[in-house]
């Protein structure tokens, strides 16, 4: 007689066992009566879902800008490829079996320039040229079956040996779930090649796509949130991408077999996202997570531009965040922001309110008087002259 557990195990196996998806050739649509057909009409309805969402960012030239970069390194596809930014703050993009993708602004607000972000096209394509979605669909249903049978088969088994096998039924319930939630590691890491050989293939830096897994790194070691800060370390079986330390390995050994550089173009991806930055980073300050995001800030802001919107962001973390030396931390903020012309008019009131709060009724009321000269329609401008005419009244 077998031992129980090989007998479990080549049922799984046999059950599970997928066909292996061909690559996709440019323009080729699945037949109707095939299983991936199924999956374009959920791709479909999820496309014109984005098409109408509130959180479409609705800029052509951003959005042209990131179609461009799904072209540059896929040429072959660029006709059928339809490109949509999101306006949702985390690291994010993904490619649908139809052509649909989706890039999140998190993401453009993560990438320092248009070679990292070349190098996500190029892995979103990779998902999308080498059918990973249908392979997923087939590995599904594979461990479906597999869940079932292995199920019933405990059941059974439990009932022959007297002994409780629940937890072995539940295992396969979740493997066969865990499938659904994220393409496989194989399937990751090579979409990490595909990736990085069509961004470097159309001219852009090597090291950009290691630098870009060693930015998100460092942002998630300073995470405020513990979960985040272990999420590598964490064993499950969800986690089906590489994680990041073998993620960076990866590419930097690709990258040490192309010496010689190429183009960042970062001065490109920063004029692209500059007129979202302001709004992407409050979605971000919604998320509370203060200490990667002052990591991030300083990522922004570590060529010297943009340090007026940068820098009252800067204030806001600390505002909320409330720590011991916060409230200081926040005013400085504020105040070195109000150096720069891009800072934004609430860079003013916020120093106002703050300074009151500090007993500096002098530079309350002179940053007040600045946020009335500069925001003249603001909604709010009836609580700044009310607070600065009892601030002067106090004083007389």
């Amino acid at each position: 007689m077998k031992p129980l557990g090989a007998s479990l195990c080549a049922v799984a196996l046999l059950a599970a066992a997928p066909a292996a998806a061909q690559q996709r050739l440019p323009g080729l649509a699945p037949s109707p009566a095939s299983a991936e057909a199924g999956l374009w009409t959920a791709s479909d309805r999820a496309e014109q879902q984005a098409r109408t969402s509130a959180r479409l960012n609705p800029d052509p030239a951003l959005n042209a800008y990131v179609r461009d970069l799904a072209c540059e390194t896929s040429p072959e596809y660029c006709e059928e490829l339809r490109v949509y930014v999101m306006d949702q703050p985390a690291f994010n993009a993904m490619a649908a079996p139809n052509g649909y993708l989706e890039v999140w602004s998190g993401l453009l607000l993560r990438a320092d320039s248009a070679a990292q972000v070349a190098f996500v096209m190029g892995h979103e394509v990779g998902h999308y040229a080498e059918n990973h979605a249908i392979e997923r669909w087939n590995t599904t249903k594979g461990m479906m079956t597999a869940a079932l049978l292995v199920s019933g088969a405990a059941a059974g088994a439990g009932a022959y040996y007297q002994v409780d096998l629940r937890g072995l039924g539940d295992l396969a319930y979740l493997t066969a779930m865990s499938s659904v939630f994220g393409y496989s590691r194989l399937q990751e890491s090579q979409s990490d090649q595909i990736g990085f050989e069509r961004a470097v293939a159309a001219g852009y830096d090597a090291d950009a796509p290691a630098d870009l897994w060693r930015d998100l790194q460092e942002e998630t070691a300073a995470s405020s949130f513990r979960n985040v800060r272990r999420a590598e370390a964490r064993n499950s079986i969800f986690r089906t991408h590489p994680i990041t330390a073998e993620r960076i390995g990866a590419l930097e050994a690709m990258a040490a077999r192309h010496p010689g550089g190429g183009r960042l173009d970062r001065e490109r991806h920063r004029a692209a996202i500059r007129p979202h930055l302001s709004a992407w980073l409050d979605m971000e300050l919604e998320r509370r997570d203060f200490d990667g995001l002052l990591v991030l800030i300083d990522r922004l802001g570590r060529d010297g531009e943009d340090l007026g919107v940068l820098e009252f962001h800067r204030g806001e973390i600390f505002r909320l965040r409330r720590e011991d030396g916060d409230l200081q931390r926040a005013r400085d903020a504020y105040a070195t922001a109000a150096l720069y012309p891009d800072a934004p008019a609430a860079a003013w009131r916020q120093l106002g309110e703050l300074s009151a709060r500090m007993d500096d009724p002098q530079g309350a009321a002179r940053a007040w008087r600045t946020y009335l000269e500069i925001a003249v329609d603001a909604d709010d401008r009836w609580i700044v002259e009310d607070s600065l005419n009892a601030l002067e009244g106090a004083s007389e």
